[in-house]
């Protein structure tokens, strides 16, 4: 008996440098039975190239090209185009070991879950390093939606981001990207997570991501995403005080963590001062208790601590703490 197909989705955009081996991992999968949907945002590289070239060589591919519109509308193109029954992602400068979809598969099945996931190995660009987060966990773990949920929102061992994860196919019914907005995992993965019975967490890393210069996540943080960022937390604390009363506490911890974050990140200037007293606002209400939660971690735990201190001292020891982690 065949096996079920699973659709690989993979939005790119100027990826020609990293491009063949992110689908070449794919393509050489140990699991067989799957559809690889290339979305090209309107690259202007040789990105096209590369893509039709794969696409002559296996039937397996379907391409499709668009105008430059962002991630998140190559995404949905991708999954209404989608024909399998299950549903993965892969970032075009990422790639991924040979059993990826097969191990998400086995323990999917086996567990009868909607969501697998596993961990990841992080291989810093031109550095010739990789590193991993082991979390301290060395069991497969198997979650029902909010205890999923609140892991997520403490970032125990579980990422926003749509990669790293197998789901199936009907839980993404009704749920698209948010168009025209970076970090809208953040706003989403959560409602995916909500949506299913159960989900199981695989300790391997099986996919590799990329730390690259010039990728979103070390790119200064512009005023949308600030306004996203704050936007998002907030909606998300509103639902889970609503709807799911049992992990409130965890999505308290998400606003504030991001607040610090923004902390950070975001440039003393005028224009900024409204969302940076936003930010101190919620670290302000929400602190007293995550220092009480015994379900933040330490490092958290001794951030908020640090903020005490206010803002620039807590800047100042952030960046000294990073310097003594990176060695």
């Amino acid at each position: 008996m065949e096996k079920e197909k699973i659709s690989v989705l993979v939005p790119v955009y100027n990826s020609e440098k990293y491009l063949t081996r992110c689908i070449e991992s794919i393509l050489n999968q140990t699991y067989k039975n799957i559809e690889l949907i290339i979305v090209n945002d309107g690259s202007n590289d040789k990105s096209y190239e590369i893509i039709e070239e794969y696409k002559k060589r296996d039937n397996r591919i379907k391409a499709l090209h668009t105008e430059n519109k962002g991630v998140s509308y190559a995404r949905n193109l991708g999954l209404d185009s989608a024909s399998g029954d299950f549903l993965a992602f892969v970032d075009s400068d990422d790639y991924i070991d040979e059993d990826y979809l097969e191990t998400l598969y086995k323990y999917l099945k086996n567990e009868n879950a909607d969501i697998s996931m596993c961990n990841c190995k992080f291989i810093e660009e031109n550095l010739n390093k990789s590193y991993t987060k082991t979390f301290g966990i060395n069991n497969i773990l198997v979650m029902n939606n909010e205890e999923a949920v609140e892991n997520l929102f403490y970032y125990n061992y579980m990422r926003h981001s749509p990669w790293g994860k197998l789901y199936k196919k009907d839980i993404f019914e009704g749920c698209r990207y948010k168009i025209n907005r970076q970090y809208e995992d953040l706003e989403l993965t959560y409602k995916l997570f909500l949506k299913a019975k159960k989900l199981v967490y695989i300790p391997e890393c099986k996919y590799n991501y990329l730390l690259r210069k010039g990728s979103i996540i070390h790119s200064d943080i512009k005023k949308s995403n600030i306004e996203a960022i704050l936007l998002y937390t907030e909606e998300i604390l509103k639902e889970i005080e609503k709807n799911h009363k049992n992990i409130v506490k965890s999505a308290e911890f998400l606003v504030a963590k991001h607040s610090l974050s923004l902390w950070y990140k975001v440039p003393n200037k005028k224009e900024n001062k409204e969302y940076l007293k936003k930010a101190t606002n919620n670290i302000k209400k929400y602190r007293k208790g995550i220092l009480k939660n015994s379900k933040v971690n330490k490092k958290s735990k001794t951030l908020f601590y640090i903020s005490y201190l206010g803002r620039i001292p807590y800047k100042i020891l952030t960046k000294i703490i990073k310097k003594i982690q990176k060695g």
